[in-house]
């Protein structure tokens, strides 16, 4: 494949992903159809199938697409050996920021909040790359960072990480959906901050 038509074809991949992630967010996933995507890009169904085969691919590469960029977020703002409860807290306020003000963070938020019947067989695939997948994500990234700070002392050592990392992405999720929602407003960074520090204190020697 020539440069040209290799970045033709990277250039229609990524129109058709955010077609995706468009029609997913706000038809639905189980909704929505490759006709449904490909009439938006006024392509045809089989130049859409011929970069992905699949639903579930397309929504795997949605996935990878967050991932990426979130594994960027952490090497940027912190080598991975200065992962702490308080600065990956930090960057997760930071997130939950750029997730209500940026339309395709917010889209791809709706969609994997309400927009997916994870629970229906035709999702076994994609749950099992989910479950499997060995990125560091949010909740990987705070597991990491209060195992690191047991390490040092810093945090009582019969601190679970695996629960405080739940705790911590149930309560980033619940603020970030109430904010979309219009349930909260500004205080929104404020308020996950004093969260944070709150199960900081709790868990801190």
């Amino acid at each position: 494949m020539s440069r040209k038509t290799k970045e033709e074809a990277e250039k229609t991949r990524a129109r058709i992903l955010a077609s995706a992630l468009s029609l997913f967010s706000r038809k639905g996933y189980e909704r929505t159809t490759f006709n449904d995507i490909a009439s938006r890009l006024k392509m045809t169904k089989g130049a859409v199938y011929w970069h992905f085969e699949s639903k579930e691919k397309l929504l795997v590469a949605l996935v990878d697409i967050a991932l990426n960029r979130f594994r960027r977020q952490i090497e940027e703002l912190m080598p991975e050996g200065d992962l702490t409860f308080m600065t990956v807290a930090d960057m997760m306020v930071r997130n939950a920021e750029a997730v209500v003000s940026e339309p395709k963070s917010a889209a791809f938020f709706r969609l994997m909040k309400c927009q997916i019947r994870w629970s229906d067989d035709s999702m076994q695939s994609v749950r099992e790359n989910l479950l499997t997948d060995e990125r560091i994500g949010p909740k990987q990234a705070f597991k990491k960072a209060v195992a690191t700070d047991i390490a040092a002392g810093r945090v009582q050592g019969d601190v679970d990480p695996e629960k405080v990392a739940i705790v911590c992405i149930a309560i980033w999720d619940g603020m970030v959906q109430a904010r979309l929602d219009k349930f909260m407003g500004d205080e929104m960074c404020g308020t996950l901050r004093e969260a944070f520090s709150a199960i900081w204190k709790n868990i801190r020697t």
